[in-house]
């Protein structure tokens, strides 16, 4: 608190410095210009900054980026007097304050640190005046200086309930060690983030009360613009050495799991602020041309001033200006943001870039485009900027996939059994391509025949039937034709190598199922997972897998995100030497509540509450008719939606009721958009109504047409 009340002293005595100071410079006049008098020493011309950024930390935790990313930024602010010493040189005091988390994921640390964190000190900054043009309206800077610091940090050990956080290894948290003897009585925990405990308190490593404040040696960079006059942008970014290694509580002396490294900790703050420049507009006496003055110092011509502006004729580039308005040495009339328009006639005199329309107002991107899209565009303008704007956009076509061999094993859908499921899956490298009688699945990505023609060798081995195809998904796959000659010289080389060779062997994998379910399932469900296979078996299961994961944890925070995505009901699934095995057989750690089975059993894993309905009123490739956009527009609160298959989908607010949906289908139909039908909507990706009333558990309501 000290360190915050010097620092207000001292710019408030800047302030008053910089008010006393001013000396009455508003009057003009033509005076002979001294040219042998120079200023010289430092002066005071104290800018005032406020300032907004993100500060990141780099310490122990999390320092090998496992489980942690930089992202995770918390806000800060700053406030800071900058004077400049010279044309290129400028020196800052600053105050920082902001607060740091970080949340390391990886087993079995589970380290968690959030710190208040406050600076403030004094830096240098260096322009590269002496490289670039005095025109400029920015101009880049580098930085350095010496700061004190204190932190106060903080860990979160235990919930809203006082129950102490013990993490599993399976990715849950729980109130009783996994290791523990009674830790199947345990319950499921949430953590509440919030740092309730003092990491210093703890003494883990009895450290003891070590101090909480250090000091630290800034260095950095960024750019800074000229809003206006008094107004300048910075952008930047510093990098904190500080001479501390216990912000987070943890050094290379720390024991177990939490030793860290010898490097001291780190700090990032990237920020944007604002200086106002606290001294007077200095309106300069005009220079004129020496040439103008004889030896004597005798003006050698009249110098006459027509339009009263002050600036003599014969040296004024704007003649005719106004009688009172504000011009440069040059006679020309201020023009504050560089726009083209005076400021005397400009609606807009500071605006944001030069483009502007007649007014001198700014213009930005939006106005522009919309500008155009009245000009070109075939649609009539009907002022929905987000609407029409969206819809105009123009999405390039993917790029055509690279050509392999794979191998084809066609989908028998009504006779695979459990056992024949499990094998399948058994390959790592198996997924499923196309819809309904025309799916099948496709094992392996290749680029010389000779490796596929192995794999379907392999699969042979193992009672599956299969041929070998080349293409891609984008454009199909056609059957290759194997010679007698390159089947003979393959299968010699398998069999002869078989068991090394071969794909079943002791290594486990791992997948998430996410869920398997009597009716079937459109795969834009799924289209967020990017990676989901779908078999059917014969006992009337649809089930829907992810693809294979070489480690638990792996498929651990994949299930974790499926979670999050609103798959409520997934479970991870284990597979070894041609068949599936429980997790306690890959020697997991298992509760017996959890669901650890090699027999698969119904189960809608699909979080209802994530489906909503909404009303598609139109699907347009190309321009939309001037009469139907009316009516949609009529309706309000609609939003087009560009999908892969290159059409527009114009669809309504969502609902989340039946009744709530059907009163706006009728709205739409008593508009004339008698196309319009009810959709589902699960996670911002459109499904089929069946699917949606499926998840929702209402197969047995009624939708009406609203006709």
């Amino acid at each position: 608190m000290r360190l915050i009340k010097n620092f207000m002293v001292l710019i408030s005595t800047l302030i008053c410095a910089s008010v006393f100071g001013q000396a009455d410079t508003t009057v003009q006049q033509i005076t002979q210009p001294d040219y042998g008098s120079k200023s010289s020493g430092l002066k005071l011309k104290p800018r005032l900054g406020l300032g907004i950024g993100t500060l990141v930390f780099y310490g122990d935790i999390g320092g090998d980026d496992a489980g942690y990313h930089a992202g995770s930024a918390d806000m800060a602010y700053t406030l800071d007097v900058t004077n400049e010493i010279t044309s290129y040189l400028d020196v800052r005091l600053y105050t920082v304050f902001g607060r740091i988390h970080i949340n390391e994921l990886t087993n079995p640390r589970r380290l968690n640190l959030q710190s208040e964190v406050r600076s403030g000190g004094v830096m240098l900054s260096y322009n590269f005046d002496h490289f670039l043009p005095s025109a400029r309206s920015a101009e880049p800077f580098i930085c350095a200086g010496f700061e004190s610091f204190e932190f106060l940090s903080k860990t979160d050990l235990y919930d809203a309930n006082g129950m102490r956080y013990h993490y599993w290894s399976d990715g849950t948290i729980r109130n009783i060690d996994e290791n523990a003897g009674n830790a199947d009585e345990s319950i499921l925990l949430q953590r509440d983030y919030v740092y309730e405990t003092d990491l210093r308190d703890l003494n883990r490593d009895g450290f003891g009360a070590y101090p909480e404040r250090s000091f630290a040696i800034p260095v950095g960079a960024g750019v800074q613009f000229k809003a206006t006059e008094r107004v300048r942008v910075r952008l930047g970014a510093t990098y904190h050495f500080s001479l501390t290694d216990m912000v987070d509580n943890i050094n290379e002396q720390s024991t177990g799991v939490r030793q860290g490294n010898p490097r001291n900790d780190r700090f990032l703050f990237s920020s944007f602020s604002i200086n106002y420049d606290l001294n007077p507009l200095n309106i300069k006496k005009r220079e004129f041309n020496p040439e103008l003055y004889d030896e004597n110092g005798e003006l050698l011509a009249s110098l006459e001033d027509t339009d009263k502006d002050g600036i003599a004729d014969i040296l004024d580039k704007c003649q005719g200006t106004p009688e009172g308005v504000p011009v440069d040495s040059y006679g020309c009339p201020l023009d504050s943001d560089k726009d083209g328009f005076p400021d005397y006639r400009d609606e807009e005199p500071n605006s944001a870039h030069n483009y502007v329309d007649a007014e001198g107002i700014a213009m930005y991107d939006e106005d522009i485009y919309d500008r155009y899209l009245m000009w070109h565009d075939s649609i009539a303008w009907k002022g929905n900027d987000e609407l029409m704007e969206n819809f105009a956009q123009v999405m390039s076509d993917p790029s055509k996939a690279k050509q392999s061999y794979r191998v084809r094993v066609p989908r028998n859908m009504d006779n695979m059994t459990q056992e024949d499921i499990n094998l399948l899956l058994s390959f790592k490298d198996v997924e499923t391509v196309g819809e309904g009688e025309d799916s099948y699945y496709l094992v392996g990505n290749f680029d010389q025949l000779p490796s596929a023609l192995k794999r379907k060798i392999q699969l042979g081995e193992q009672g599956i039937n299969s041929n070998i195809v080349e293409g891609s998904t984008k454009e199909g796959y056609s059957e290759v034709t194997i010679t007698p000659e390159l089947q003979e010289e393959v299968e010699a080389a398998y069999f002869a190598g078989l068991e090394e060779d071969s794909e079943f062997n002791e290594e486990i994998h791992y997948r998430v199922q996410v869920g398997a379910f009597r009716y079937k399932i459109s795969m834009g469900v799924f289209a967020d997972m990017g990676d989901v296979m779908t078999i059917k078996g014969g006992d009337g299961l649809t089930r829907y897998v992810s693809r294979s994961y070489d480690s638990m944890e792996e498929a651990a925070n994949r299930r974790i995100e499926l979670l999050l995505m609103g798959f409520d009901g997934s479970f991870i699934t284990a597979y070894q030497g041609g068949g599936r095995i429980t997790l306690a057989d890959a020697g997991m750690s298992v509760k017996d509540s959890s669901k650890d089975v090699v027999v698969d059993e119904e189960n809608n894993s699909i979080d209802p509450d994530a489906v909503v309905f909404r009303v598609q009123l139109g699907v347009f490739n190309g321009n939309v008719p001037t009469e139907t956009l009316d009516k949609m527009l009529a309706l309000g609160n609609v939003k087009p939606r560009r999908e892969s298959d290159g059409n527009t989908y114009f669809l309504s607010q969502s609902a989340a009721t039946l009744d709530e949906i059907q009163a706006i289908l009728n709205q739409a139909k008593e508009l004339g958009i008698q196309d319009a039908q009810i959709i589902g909507d699960f996670n911002g990706t459109m499904i089929p109504l069946e699917d949606a009333m499926n998840i929702k558990g209402l197969n047995d309501h009624q939708v009406y047409s609203g006709e």
